[in-house]
C-alpha cells in the first residue's frame, strides 16, 4: 500500500508502510499512524426485525448494513451513534444496550481503514419515514432468524447480527 508518494514533513521520497499502522519517513524520521479507527452501528428493532440500511454509497454498495458511522473527534461511541442515527434516519434514540465490537476494514476510495465497529441495540417504535438519500438507497426490515450473510456488506456487521439472532 502506498498512500503517500512524499513525506508530508520533509518532502522526501524516502516513505515506507510497515505494514500494519506506520508510515515512516528514512529521511527525517517521520511516523505518522494509521490507527484504527472508531464506528459505531446499531442493531435497531421494529416490530419483531432488524431495521437495516441498503448502502447508496461505495464501499460494498447495494448490500445491507446496519445504520451508523464513523465517531468524530472528542464524540463517545454512544454519542457519535446518536449523532448519526440523526443524520441518517432523522430519529433519536432511546435507550441504547452495547452489544460487542468488531474489527472491520473499510476500504475507500482504495484506501484500507481498519476500524472497531462499536455495535450496540436499540428498539425503535415507527419506521423511519425521512433518509439521508445521499447514504441510504433504502431501508430492508430482515429477521434475525434468517439473516442474509451474502447480502450483508461488512464481516462484522455479519457477526454483530449472529450474536443479536443468538442472544435475543
Amino acid at each position: 500500500m502506498k498512500i503517500f508518494e512524499y513525506c508530508p514533513s520533509c518532502g522526501s521520497k524516502e516513505i515506507y508502510f510497515d505494514n500494519i499502522k506506520m508510515f515512516r519517513c528514512e529521511a527525517c524520521s517521520f511516523t505518522f499512524f494509521h490507527n484504527v479507527a472508531a464506528a459505531a452501528a446499531a442493531v435497531l428493532e421494529y416490530e419483531g426485525k432488524i431495521l437495516t440500511i441498503k448502502r447508496d454509497l461505495e464501499p460494498a454498495k447495494g448490500k445491507l448494513d446496519l445504520p451508523g458511522g464513523f465517531v468524530d473527534p472528542k464524540e463517545t461511541a454512544e454519542e457519535g451513534l446518536r449523532r448519526e442515527i440523526k443524520e441518517e434516519l432523522n430519529i433519536d434514540l432511546g435507550e441504547m444496550k452495547y452489544l460487542g465490537s468488531y474489527p472491520n476494514i473499510y476500504k475507500y476510495k482504495g484506501v484500507p481503514y481498519n476500524t472497531c465497529d462499536l455495535i450496540f441495540y436499540s428498539k425503535i417504535n415507527a419506521f423511519p419515514t425521512q433518509l439521508e438519500k445521499s447514504e441510504i438507497e433504502e431501508l430492508v426490515l430482515i429477521d434475525p432468524a434468517n439473516i442474509p450473510a451474502d447480502k450483508i456488506a461488512f464481516e462484522s456487521t455479519i457477526k454483530a447480527l449472529e450474536l443479536f439472532a443468538k442472544e435475543y
